[in-house]
């Protein structure tokens, strides 16, 4: 299973880039049939970015889809007008799924936050070891804090071979609790610190995302 990505950041109001960002999914599943995850970020992306994700079972299915799209003459004017609008895209990414979350995006309701943590393996590890202890770090933080926990590893661009944690949580509540339980657990921080065997800590990097589609 993958998950893609799309990035972006517009110029202009932000209820009119909201309103764009939601058509746009809602637009995608009118064409493909499939839904599409919106996020706006909160923390740790430039202000006026966006995010539109989703999840697919093989690369032949999302070609499907890319087919649909391309064959739309709706996407087609909403891309000129997000075109017109937009001050730079982020690079495409297609991830590949380690632990695939209880919830994904699309099921989550509106308002959901997303805490993204990035971080690349350092050169000297061992590359099965340190998946292995990827996927404990995922397991233990969401048995710990109650989030809906996935893994992916970035396949793509300048970001390939990233892995990227992702915490979903209903609302700001919950991700506040949330933190709160797995900075107060022994576990979650016994196996955070081994990771130290495995990451480069100068590439850490952590995302707020909140769904509004």
């Amino acid at each position: 299973m993958y998950q893609t990505q799309r990035t972006g950041r517009f110029k202009g109001s932000m209820i009119t880039n909201i309103a764009l960002a939601v058509e746009a999914s809602k637009l995608y599943e009118e064409v493909t049939g499939a839904p599409l995850a919106a996020w706006i970020a909160s923390a740790g992306m430039a202000p006026g970015s966006f995010g539109w994700s989703q999840w697919v079972d093989s690369l032949d299915e999302l070609s499907q889809r890319n087919e649909k799209i391309i064959a739309s003459a709706e996407w087609a004017n909403l891309e000129e007008r997000a075109g017109d609008i937009a001050l730079e895209w982020g690079e495409d990414q297609i991830a590949q799924a380690l632990v695939v979350p209880e919830t994904r995006g699309a099921a989550a309701p509106v308002g959901s936050r997303v805490l993204q943590s990035l971080v690349r393996s350092t050169q000297d590890a061992d590359p099965a070891e340190a998946l292995q202890w990827a996927v404990k770090m995922a397991e233990v933080t969401g048995r710990v804090s109650g989030a809906s926990t996935g893994l992916t590893q970035l396949g793509f661009g300048s970001e390939w071979g990233t892995l990227s944690f992702s915490n979903l949580y209903p609302d700001s509540a919950a991700l506040d609790a949330g933190v709160a339980k797995s900075l107060a657990s022994p576990e979650y921080i016994s196996v955070f610190m081994e990771g130290r065997k495995y990451v480069d800590v100068s590439t850490m990097r952590r995302l707020l995302l909140v769904k509004i589609a």
